[in-house]
């Protein structure tokens, strides 16, 4: 693990500076894709930095609520610059209707304005991914295979990596639609198809998210929800389409 990096005179921790890079790295690919879609790049600047904004903010929310025995004691604690205490993929979820609302109140085409910032999403969370290697946040579940990492005192699957992976993977999916006549809308609904299946089967290796009664963690269900729902705005779209 590296969960700080040394910069000169800085000391910053490396999931910070992973978080800062990817919302720069990604948003800079989305600007370039509205560009190519005639849409208003700034646009890419403003949702990015709401939906992140909210995001944060909701995810420290819910981790202090899902841990109020730890801060009744003292309640500063609660507004301390951690970065690791917060519950992600919560927050993301308000994040995203934060940024719906800004897309609807500025009347922009979702459907295309989607599309320009799937790869940047991807991108961001690939990133965001690698931070979580070096920080050791996003942890694994205990493992003997070869190429497990030795973290919180025993051998584990390097999750975080696969996940970065499944970004990526997600990222040439893409590359591939694009090059191809899609609806408005199908690249997006096909990373988010993709990137959602991807948590639905490496959610499993997860060691630091909540797991349900049946065994199942709480994040795959979401993620099979969202699966179910893109995989079917991607038929209905398929079904409309001329000539489909």
């Amino acid at each position: 693990m590296l969960p700080v990096i040394q910069i000169g005179p800085v000391t910053i921790q490396s999931l910070v500076l992973a978080s800062i890079v990817a919302l720069w790295l990604g948003t800079t690919v989305a600007e370039r894709a509205c560009r190519q879609r005639a849409l208003d790049p700034n646009d890419a600047w403003n949702v990015v930095a709401l939906a992140l904004a909210v995001t944060f903010f909701s995810a420290r929310l819910v981790f202090v609520l899902q841990n109020l025995p730890v801060y009744a004691g003292d309640w500063r604690q609660a507004f301390a610059p951690t970065p690791n205490a917060l519950s992600l993929d919560y927050g993301a979820i308000f994040g995203l209707v934060a940024g719906y609302a800004y897309i609807q109140r500025r009347a922009i085409p979702l459907a295309p304005f989607a599309d320009a910032l799937a790869p940047g999403a991807l991108v961001a969370l690939a990133v965001i991914a690698c931070g979580q290697f070096l920080s050791g946040d996003g942890y694994g579940m205990p493992t003997k295979i070869a190429w497990g990492i030795f973290i919180w005192g025993e051998p584990r699957h390097p999750v975080q990596l696969y996940d970065a992976f499944a970004a990526l993977a997600g990222l040439a999916l893409i590359g591939w639609l694009a090059r191809r006549t899609v609806r408005a809308g199908g690249i997006a609904l096909g990373a988010l198809a993709w990137y959602s299946a991807a948590r639905v089967f490496l959610d499993a290796f997860r060691a630091d998210v909540a797991v349900l009664d049946n065994g199942y963690r709480v994040t795959q269900v979401i993620a099979l929800i969202v699966l179910l729902l893109a995989l079917s705005r991607l038929t209905r779209g398929q079904t409309h389409s001329p000539g489909g």
